[in-house]
């Protein structure tokens, strides 16, 4: 095998450009059509060895990483030369010690949807009063606009950079950076933005890492939905996850592996770096399609529920299922509380059949498909 990185062609540049394109900022990459994409990446490996490739995209040059073993290089966290595109939650800030407390929240949230129809929309609008509330503090709990500014700003910066789009996300910028200040202004104790007004930052910091932590609890509703919808569908899971939250943490982890939010990673090289016989500078953009992995035909589980892999060491080994930030292990908690208060109250009952446990599960879903209905839990009357 010659020495030096593959080049792909200019039709696999378009291809994988098509889709694997942002569709949000450069850390939050989203697939267009997961299926077609693990085919594309399938003949990419296939026809270079499973070299890492370099390819051309709409942001320019990149390098996309195709094995095992070069994602491991890349993610474990053992070399500092691969950073994330854009730091997603401040370093040195330890949220720990609001965690009891947000998982309250959780709880009192997720208590208004143990009735009548749940779908995506009425369950994303209770988990947003979740991250408001957990991010900036009560005072932010009723302030849907700037929900809505986050989600258009992220559709904003997946869009090509024309000057109308340039101009848009600016004045969205600006609407958007205002009402964070102002809720960091108010540092409302028991809030993360009460944390981070204690950093010794400026203030373009700790703007940025507010609006993060915002972003990483919304990226983590659609998952929700997603597992609720899994464990209505799976009745013996069901019965489990409502018993063992060791369980139910496990199901929300197959809620995010089968259908993950950020299906791409996007690190940044701080330093030259060697690859097979080729160097590339500082700077350059390397690719991890981790959706393609957690979805390989070659795990037995690959399109099935199996919650049973987080917790029997199956998954131990696989490069992807390593812990993350403590963002992802406080969002998680957080998560797994808000369903775990629904199960306890309520039976949810799947509406219609998109999902079944007798057939493997899709690659890509329609969440406005999603729906169940919500049984109440009779309890009986005390005794006394």
């Amino acid at each position: 095998m010659p020495r030096g990185l593959p080049r792909a062609t200019v039709l696999e540049s378009l291809r994988l450009a098509a889709l694997l394109a942002p569709q949000g900022p450069p850390h939050l990459l989203r697939r267009r059509d997961p299926l077609r994409s693990r085919s594309l990446l399938a003949d990419l490996e296939s026809r270079y060895g499973g070299r890492p490739v370099l390819v051309r995209g709409l942001r320019g040059p990149a390098l996309l990483i195709l094995s095992k073993r070069d994602a491991l290089r890349v993610v474990s966290g053992d070399d500092d030369a691969y950073a994330p595109a854009v730091e997603p939650h401040p370093s040195g800030l330890t949220s720990d010690v609001l965690r009891p407390a947000f998982i309250e929240i959780a709880r009192e949230e997720a208590g208004h949807l143990t009735t009548g129809v749940v779908d995506h929309a009425r369950l994303s609008a209770r988990w947003e009063r979740v991250a408001r509330r957990c991010v900036y503090g009560d005072g932010a709990a009723s302030d849907k606009e700037l929900t809505r500014l986050l989600t258009a700003l992220t559709r904003a910066g997946g869009r090509r950079r024309g000057r109308r789009a340039l101009r848009r996300q600016e004045i969205l910028s600006g609407r958007y950076d205002a009402r964070i200040i102002d809720h960091l202004r108010r540092a409302e104790p028991g809030s993360l933005a009460g944390l981070i007004a204690e950093t010794p930052e400026a203030e373009s910091r700790r703007l940025m890492q507010a609006a993060f932590w915002l972003m990483g609890f919304d990226v983590a509703g659609a998952a929700l939905t997603h597992t609720l919808a899994l464990v209505a569908a799976h009745p013996r899971q069901r019965k489990t996850a409502r018993a063992d939250p060791g369980y139910l943490r496990a199901c929300l982890r197959e809620g995010l592996r089968l259908w993950p939010p950020v299906p791409v990673l996007a690190r940044v090289t701080t330093a030259e770096t060697s690859w097979y016989g080729t160097t590339l500078p500082a700077g350059r953009t390397v690719l991890v399609p981790v959706a393609a992995h957690q979805r390989n035909p070659r795990l037995p589980y690959a399109n099935s529920f199996a919650p049973e892999i987080w917790l029997d060491g199956t998954a131990a080994e696989e490069w992807w299922a390593r812990p993350g930030c403590d963002g992802v292990h406080l969002t998680l908690a957080i998560g797994t509380a808000f369903l775990g208060t629904i199960l306890r109250e309520a039976r949810p009952r799947p509406v219609g059949r998109v999902l079944s446990p007798h057939r493997p599960l899709p690659h890509s879903l329609n969440l406005s498909r999603l729906r169940v209905t919500m049984r109440p839990v009779r309890r009986k009357p005390s005794s006394g």
